[in-house]
């Protein structure tokens, strides 16, 4: 009985000294770069906001879940947080595809920029192949008729001029961002990524966000 209660001292005093140690030595970030966010590995030479602002610049695709679950995260952040940060949206080009931002700029020019979003939202759950809004021509137009839209006057302004200098402008800001691989993808400030790995879930992108828009805003206070 007296060597335990001796054996039951020691680990004692041993746990506290190592926890002493402990003490004394820095924790590890809860994020860094790998774990949470990426960072380019020259940053981006990007003219900085009149306002200072943090700039979000977030690409997306048609018929991506994680680019709809992403793309209401960062619009409630950039609307809690509208003092810090400022949000540009625009559309992918992933894997040389131009129809989201085909599609995206002629709901522009019909003067309904707001079945953009709605596309979005559907397109990624009505997936099966027969319905599908990015590959089924038929299901597309389904679409458009179910949302009062003409067809004709739709397909004339999906192959305008105005359309074109769109989506060339588009392209333009995709290549800005050295034309991302994949999509959802984030870039804050030009110097850090956020891709599908942080952006799939709203609490940890606030995280994860929180973290870097701190970051950079104490890095320009120095």
């Amino acid at each position: 009985m007296k060597k335990y209660i001796l054996t039951l001292a020691f680990l004692l005093a041993t746990g506290n000294l190592f926890a002493e140690d402990a003490k004394d030595k820095p924790s590890e970030p809860l994020f860094k770069d790998g774990k949470g966010y990426y960072s380019y590995v020259k940053p981006l030479n990007l003219p900085p906001l009149a306002n200072n602002k943090v700039q979000l610049q977030y690409f997306y695709h048609y018929g991506c879940e994680v680019c709809l679950t992403a793309l209401d995260t960062l619009k409630a952040y950039a609307k809690r947080h509208s003092e810090q940060v400022a949000l540009t949206i625009s559309p992918s080009f992933e894997k040389g595809s131009t129809y989201t931002s085909q599609m995206n700029a002629t709901f522009e020019a019909a003067g309904k920029p707001e079945l953009s979003e709605l596309f979005l939202f559907d397109s990624t759950y009505q997936n099966k192949e027969k319905n599908h809004l990015v590959k089924n021509n038929q299901a597309i137009i389904r679409w458009l008729e179910e949302h009062n839209v003409n067809t004709k006057e739709f397909y004339r302004l999906f192959t305008s001029e105005k359309v074109r200098k769109q989506v060339e402008e588009d392209h333009k800001r995709y290549q800005q961002y050295l034309s991302p691989p994949f999509s959802p993808y984030l870039a804050i400030n030009g110097k850090y990524i956020l891709v599908k790995n942080t952006l799939f879930n709203d609490d940890y992108t606030f995280a994860v966000l929180d973290f870097l828009v701190n970051k950079l805003t104490q890095e320009k206070e120095k």
